[in-house]
């Protein structure tokens, strides 16, 4: 039985590799608001106001939450670019193996 044939449309992909570097780069925006209102938020719990301290205790929860999610999501724009050159290029390395 033939294996039916892989199709991409590229303009598509890469599209979405695009929108999902955008948002990568828009996380780590956050992430860097995120660290600077958590050493506001530390230097005022220095003075005696506790809600700024649990304020601060849950932004250092979600600041790494937030990093890992820019990662994840720059990671999938190198894998869908790499998938549309392999694509493009007709990646043959696979095929050798065989012949």
């Amino acid at each position: 039985m033939a294996s039916p044939d892989v199709q991409m449309d590229i303009p598509v992909v890469e599209d979405m590799a695009q929108k999902f570097k955008t948002t990568s780069e828009v996380l780590k925006g956050v992430s860097k608001a995120l660290q600077i209102a958590i050493m506001i938020l530390k230097m005022t719990a220095f003075v005696g106001l506790v809600g700024g301290l649990a304020v601060e205790r849950f932004l250092s929860w979600l600041k790494p939450q937030v990093d890992e999610m820019a990662e994840k999501l720059e990671e999938l724009h190198y894998d869908l670019y790499g998938a549309i050159i392999s694509f493009r290029d007709g990646d043959n390395s696979g095929s050798q193996r065989f012949a």
